[in-house]
């Protein structure tokens, strides 16, 4: 483990460990070696000085002799980056590759349980094929860690009596024995609770893992005074998980109504009933939903706006406050499904949550039924603080499209149709927006755009009352092996009507400004929603808006991981079991981040989202860490901010990746102490 005061060592050590696994002298090169010299190989290329000439003459030829060799190094690495871009790979500068003794992994590696790093073609063991793998990684893959956030929970006292030092709740049957607990607590991680300093409070109190409010065995406030429950703290910050700062945290109350099925949704209902009459009826009549009333379409000024896409898992609040803090101006939040909303399952309810920081909010959810779409549009319009609110028509995962939902809804047009109309309808005060791929699959009948349909609904889109469109500029069977189609989200943007010329938001592989800009000057499109790019380097948004590439410092990227973990334990709490749930999600987003590769090793600008970097080290040891697809090093990265993983830990990043070379084994567990 690497502690907070050797950051700065790291940064500033310039020989680094290498990036990837296979390296087995661990970074210590002579890059002098690697970088190639400015003289020409062939003696007979070099222009020789005359010793006969005058002073002026030899310098002039000097000077022919150094722009020969300036031509012929700009013309190796032009022809070095011809050859990268051929093979797909990133053009780093040769002084920062190593021998390229195989591939770079997948961003997912294996540690054993003495903390040794497992790689392919061990001796003594004959290769196996390993069949390609897409898409998520299965609950049952990840059930050591749920084990250990379970052990972890075990051991926390009572978290009303952690925090008001006293337990008011009659019948209460968590554990109550200070003495005991505080025996079994998880050694203090050594420096002041972060929640503490934003709110003044730290509601996890006892149960905190940090430093800074535990005074003679009670919890106290910033000013050092003790909560109790006639605190104004005991109101103004109800318990862990429950900021200040936060929205769309549901009463027990609302929750207790959508579980016991007594929410009234009588106006959803009718228009869903509404809609059933009208297909019973042959779609003969002239009004869809009758005298329920006409979808209305609410305007929603997203031109120009740096939006970040819905992201599940790693789209979550903290990681969309630290894009806000970069720059991002409309965010959405992960998607949530619309049945398991209306049924009040707590976890489903999370995800509708909004930081005050986010000043132009969506919530995402999904769907293949018309009245629990519909109801779900109801609870949104009436309980949840929102901007707009957006139906999935692009999730590829399967377990979607069993539901009828995601890219799946795409291919069924009229429950579509009835989706919108009735969602639209009963959507008061808040704009209908979706997102959706280009197709589903491909219609093999269809010739034209490659069996591609999406600008057909476009139009329709409009009609049945929705306020903006997304477009992903793949189809769901591509997922992410093929590039977005730019040329034909044009095709789409010119299918919208003239009389409406509501926005149309595009998305897909933007990892610079310039790539952001080009797309809406030339490509239809109002504004640019940016996915993985964000996750990759989430200051793509200052880039954006100050039009520049940042080549960021590895300080600077530490720096803003520790904010994700200050923004992470303020959102899930500072005990035991928040530590690990912001770890978990720190965890998820570096399997991301460490696939950037930095600016200053780039040959050639912009970088390209589909570029898969060769083994390299960075500037600094730092860098280098940052850079590593190995799980072991996002682990001790973690440990720098959230001291170390419990016993029994095991992180499996949840999304598997289409792009890398997939790792032989994709479990990371802690050593034993």
């Amino acid at each position: 483990t690497v502690s907070l005061a050797s950051i700065g060592a790291m940064e500033a050590q310039p020989d680094a460990s290498p990036v990837a696994a296979p390296c087995q002298d661990n970074g210590s090169h002579n890059t002098s070696e690697q970088a190639p010299t400015s003289a020409p190989d062939d003696p007979s290329k070099t222009l020789e000085v005359s010793r006969d000439a005058n002073p002026l003459q030899q310098e002039q030829q000097q000077q022919q002799q150094q722009g020969k060799d300036d031509e012929d190094a700009e013309a190796a690495r032009k022809r070095r980056i011809e050859e990268a871009d051929a093979r797909g790979e990133a053009p780093i500068r040769p002084e920062f590759l190593l021998p390229a003794l195989k591939k770079r992994s997948a961003p997912e590696a294996d540690v054993s349980n003495d903390g040794s790093v497992q790689q392919d073609g061990a001796e003594n063991e004959p290769a196996k094929k390993k069949q390609r793998q897409r898409g998520m990684n299965k609950t049952k893959d990840r059930q050591a860690n749920t084990a250990a956030m379970k052990a972890v929970r075990a051991t926390q006292i009572c978290s009303r009596f952690a925090y008001v030092n006293v337990c008011t709740n009659v019948g209460c049957k968590q554990q109550h024995d200070l003495d005991k607990f505080m025996e079994s607590k998880p050694p203090v991680i050594g420096r002041k609770c972060p929640v503490l300093e934003s709110f003044g409070v730290c509601p996890a109190g006892l149960n905190c893992r940090f430093d800074g409010h535990l005074v003679d065995g009670k919890n106290v406030d910033k000013a050092g005074v003790v909560v109790t429950p006639d605190s104004e703290w005991a109101t103004k910050v109800v318990g862990v998980g429950q900021p200040v700062d936060e929205a769309n945290i549901s009463s027990f109350e609302i929750v207790g109504k959508l579980r016991s099925k007594v929410y009234d949704f009588s106006r959803s209902v009718a228009a869903a009933k509404a809609w059933h009459r009208y297909c019973s009826n042959g779609c003969m009549d002239e009004k869809p939903l009758g005298d329920v009333g006409e979808p209305e379409r609410k305007r929603l000024d997203l031109a120009g706006k740096r939006m970040l896409a819905p992201l599940t898992t790693v789209g979550n609040l903290p990681f969309r406050r630290l894009c806000v803090k970069l720059g991002c101006e409309v965010t959405v939040g992960e998607m949530a499904l619309a049945g398991t909303i209306i049924e009040g399952n707590h976890g489903e309810l999370a995800l509708l949550r909004r930081h005050a920081s986010e000043k132009c909010f969506g919530v995402q959810v999904a769907g293949g039924d018309v009245e629990v779409m519909t109801k779900l549009a109801q609870y949104v319009d009436e309980q949840v603080d929102c901007d707009f609110v957006d139906i999935n028509c692009g999730c590829p995962l399967d377990e979607l499209h069993r539901r009828g939902a995601g890219s799946r809804l795409m291919a069924r047009t009229k429950c579509m149709e009835g989706i919108v109309r009735c969602m639209s309808s009963t959507l008061r005060t808040k704009p209908l927006t979706l997102k959706m791929r280009t197709a589903d699959h491909e219609d093999k009948k269809m010739t034209e755009f490659q069996g591609r349909y999406a600008h057909k609904l476009v139009p329709q889109l409009e009609e049945w009352g929705v306020s903006a469109i997304t477009l992903h500029g793949r189809t769901a069977r591509q997922r992410y092996t093929k590039l977005a189609d730019w040329n034909y989200v044009n095709e789409c943007s010119k299918r919208r009507t003239q009389a409406s010329s509501i926005p149309l938001v595009a998305c897909g592989d933007v990892l610079s400004w310039e790539e952001e800009e080009e797309h809406r000057k030339f490509h239809g499109v109002d504004t640019v929603m940016i996915g993985r790019g964000a996750l990759m380097k989430p200051w793509i948004f200052t880039e954006v808006a100050d039009r520049r590439h940042w080549d960021i410092s590895a300080s600077e990227r530490f720096d803003l991981t520790r904010d994700f973990v200050h923004f992470g334990l303020d959102h899930w709490g500072a005990d035991a079991r928040g530590v690990e749930t912001t770890r978990r999600f720190l965890l998820e987003w570096l399997s991301f981040t460490c696939r950037y590769v930095p600016l200053g090793l780039l040959e050639v600008l912009p970088p390209k989202i589909n570029w898969r970097p060769r083994p390299f080290f960075g500037r600094s040891d730092l860098e280098t860490k940052l850079s590593s697809p190995l799980a072991k090093d996002w682990i001790d990265i973690s440990e720098m901010l959230l001291g170390k993983v419990p016993e029994g830990f095991s992180f499996t990043p949840k999304h598997k990746s289409a792009s890398y070379e997939p790792a032989p084994t994709t479990s990371v567990q802690a050593a034993p102490e």
